[in-house]
């Protein structure tokens, strides 16, 4: 049998299972497709819901690691700099020394900085951490990822500069620094 037969012979012995006027390969490879473009789809659509930069800021209520309590309502009448972190976060740890500098130098003015620990492994790391930099400001964990979501926070560092009113004056993706946030604070805590 020359090969020439030989594949003739194989066309013949296998169908092809036809579903309507298509394969049962085409209708998979479809669906596959169809599949596929609804999860970017949707992908597409979670990339415009994005993190609130301005309008009353979201309530919440946070345990602290020192085993207080901390509602943000609370804190109204006052500036406060809410920051999400997490001790494996580089940006976070550069960020750390920064966000100390601005409590010690800004609270008895009227600023507030809480720390809200996310998508960490471990409480004890995110002990270690605040030890590790010092922080005496509030910190405590998001189980959950509630307040998080609240605020759509994807990944850390993300920071929300709230004036004494509960609005939203400002978003910071991604490490804060010292020098451009106090000039914010400032016109804040004098407004």
């Amino acid at each position: 049998m020359s090969e020439l037969e030989q594949l003739e012979f194989l066309d013949q012995a296998v169908p092809t299972r036809r579903v309507g006027r298509f394969s049962l390969g085409t209708v998979v490879l479809l669906a596959g497709f169809l599949a596929l473009a609804l999860v970017l789809g949707l992908q597409l659509a979670r990339q415009n819901v994005t993190q609130p930069t301005g309008g009353a800021a979201p309530d919440f209520h946070l345990k602290l690691f020192d085993g207080g309590e901390l509602r943000l309502s609370e804190l109204r009448g006052g500036v406060v700099l809410l920051n999400f972190w997490a001790s494996w976060c580089p940006p976070c740890r550069d960020e750390a020394p920064d966000l100390q500098a601005l409590h010690t130098d800004f609270s008895e003015a009227g600023l507030t900085v809480i720390g809200i620990n996310i998508l960490e492994s471990s409480r004890q790391k995110a002990l270690d951490f605040i030890d590790e930099f010092g922080l005496s400001y509030p910190n405590g964990e998001d189980r959950g990822q509630f307040i998080a979501k609240l605020y759509r926070v994807e990944a850390p560092p993300e920071s929300f500069l709230i004036d004494k009113t509960g609005e939203i004056q400002r978003f910071v993706l991604g490490a804060v620094s010292y020098e451009d946030m106090s000039r914010s604070i400032r016109e804040l805590l004098a407004s």
